[in-house]
């Protein structure tokens, strides 16, 4: 009896310890990613609906869980560019974004997909959801910042050894 237990808390042990390091990896987000946005923008008293312009975002550079780059958006008909700061949450997949007008929340969703809601109170009050797709989408061995173990890499209960004593039952 106390061999079956011993064998299941050392399971347990494992598993909670291979689950810890799997989830302190951080999510890749350097290079291009581009997609719709669709809002609505303040002008003359009233909300307008802008659907489906085109949003690109450049992170070039990513330092564990902050990270900055540009954002590319049309405004009034006119492109503008203006520098992006972030942080990744403890969650690694919540982002809260800096702009040089406005903040953005967003989820990281997939490996390759991210979306954004953008607040901004200055003139011109907008809210907007961004869905922004990675350009040259990463191969999930590329994924992680910082990657010491992958989770195809990891034991699984039926691929771990327990030393003999406690194997015995």
């Amino acid at each position: 009896m106390y061999a079956v237990y011993m064998k299941k808390a050392w399971l347990a042990i494992l598993a909670f310890l291979a689950t810890g390091i799997c989830m302190g990896q951080l999510p890749n987000l350097l290079g291009q990613w581009t997609g719709p946005t669709t809002g609505y923008v303040e002008g003359n008293g009233s909300y307008n609906l802008v659907e489906n312009e085109s949003i690109n975002l450049s992170v070039f550079e990513q330092n564990g869980r902050l990270f900055k780059g540009n954002i590319t958006y049309k405004r009034d008909g006119k492109q503008t560019t203006e520098s992006i700061a972030g942080a990744i949450g403890l969650d690694n997949a919540t982002l809260y974004i800096a702009e040089n007008s406005g903040y953005a929340f967003g989820k990281i969703i997939s490996l390759n997909e991210i979306e954004m809601i953008y607040l901004e109170d200055e003139e011109g009050k907008t809210v907007a959801i961004d869905k922004l797709s990675r350009l040259d989408p990463l191969p999930v061995s590329q994924n992680l910042i910082n990657q010491n173990l992958a989770i195809e890499d990891m034991a699984m209960p039926e691929d771990i050894m327990m030393p003999p004593a406690l194997s015995e039952g």
